[in-house]
């Protein structure tokens, strides 16, 4: 009997530790709302520095990937998933449509660079990658 509660014991700590049990359950809608925003975010930091800078390194997804990972033992593909849309892909095309929309109608990377919208991205995902590491 006692080898049998242990087998049971023991396969319960390995689904949690694979993620059998949804993480976003333990996760309020606000924080998911909060998750949702940085990936937004860091996508768009990613996006400026690969079309305007041409630096293709995805740092600020990859830092938030691994905020995620570190504290609720979720991925970036996993936040897009929970929070935004299902289709983790088409949201992030959708997202990369957007931000290519929305630097069209500043006038293109030199309008953007004049306008100083690396910076305004930079603080965006600083600001919200500081309120995550935060939440408890």
């Amino acid at each position: 009997m006692k080898l049998f509660i242990s087998r049971i014991a023991m396969v319960c700590m390995l689904a949690a530790g694979t993620g059998a049990f949804p993480a976003n359950s333990l996760i309020s809608e606000e924080t998911g709302e909060l998750l949702a925003a940085l990936v937004r975010a860091s996508l768009e930091y990613d996006l400026y520095n690969a079309r305007c800078r041409g630096n293709a390194a995805s740092t600020k997804t990859e830092d938030s990937n691994r905020l995620f990972l570190s504290k609720y033992r979720l991925t970036v593909n996993q936040v897009i998933s929970l929070y935004i849309g299902k289709d983790d892909r088409a949201e992030r095309a959708a997202m990369e449509q957007g931000f290519l929309q929305k630097l069209s109608l500043l006038g293109g990377c030199d309008m953007a660079k004049k306008k100083k919208l690396k910076k305004e991205l930079d603080e965006t995902y600083r600001r919200l990658s500081e309120q995550i590491s935060s939440l408890p």
